[in-house]
């Protein structure tokens, strides 16, 4: 292989992780916002004032976040 397609190969491969990562990186964001959401959503319903459940939602949202970044990211 030559310089330049050396050089090509190494780009595509960093562009191609750039756009894996960064699209895990938006499912995390979007799991934590829906988690949190819906909690908001059930405290408002019920009325409580403590926001119980947006504090649930919150972090299930980032335990299923983190389960999809290490699943996505372990070695195969």
């Amino acid at each position: 292989m030559s310089a330049p397609e050396d050089r090509r190969d190494k780009l595509r491969k960093a562009a191609h992780s750039y756009m894996r990562l960064s699209g895990i990186g938006f499912q995390m964001a979007a799991i934590i916002g829906l988690g949190t959401y819906g909690g908001w959503w059930a405290d408002r319903r019920t009325g409580w004032g403590f926001l119980a459940f947006t504090l649930l939602g919150a972090l299930g949202g980032v335990g299923m976040a983190l389960y999809i970044l290490f699943k996505e990211t372990r070695p195969r």
